[in-house]
């Protein structure tokens, strides 16, 4: 008899547990087929394979099982975080003062820092000044519509500049 082996704890275990189970969510064991004999339910309705009561009252189990677990671990994340802040010691007042960065600090209003810039900018390019070197600002497009049309190649009526750089008197 070396060929045979028997069952373990685990299986035979675990195989009771799947037959209460069964039981408990009302499958009935399949009956062995019997013969037509023409029509068992002649209202033209199944016949009834599962118990609904029982199947219920398993859904209900399962669901009220679910929710004490959820419970439970709200229960014991409270606990633990009640019991972590008693646990920790009060900070000092090196730990609670407020930190000032050193200069130079971040823009206190970036937009209206911005909006400022811009403004300045649009005005260089869209106003005439006169610079201090003597010279003078005109707007972009001003200098655009004096420009256009003309060669920027120099004219063979221009000085030509001496070699060297010196300049022109």
């Amino acid at each position: 008899m070396s060929g045979i082996t028997r069952p373990g704890p685990f299986a035979l275990l675990s195989a009771v547990a799947a037959a209460g189970i069964l039981r408990l969510s009302g499958m009935k064991p399949a009956a062995p087929p019997e013969p037509d004999q023409g029509p068992h339910n002649p209202e033209g309705f199944e016949e009834e394979d599962v118990d609904v009561r029982r199947t219920t009252v398993v859904v209900a189990g399962l669901a009220g099982s679910v929710a004490l677990a959820i419970g439970a671990v709200g229960l014991m994340m409270h606990l633990f975080g009640v019991w972590h802040v008693g646990a920790t010691p009060p900070l000092t007042p090196q730990q609670t003062a407020k930190v000032q960065p050193p200069p130079p600090n971040l823009q206190g209003a970036p937009y209206e820092d911005l909006a400022r810039q811009e403004a300045r900018d649009k005005a260089q390019l869209t106003t005439y000044a006169a610079l201090p070197d003597g010279r003078a600002r005109i707007p972009v497009a001003r200098a655009m519509q004096l420009i256009a049309g003309k060669s920027l190649d120099p004219s063979p009526l221009d000085p030509v500049p001496p070699a060297g750089g010196a300049p022109v008197r």
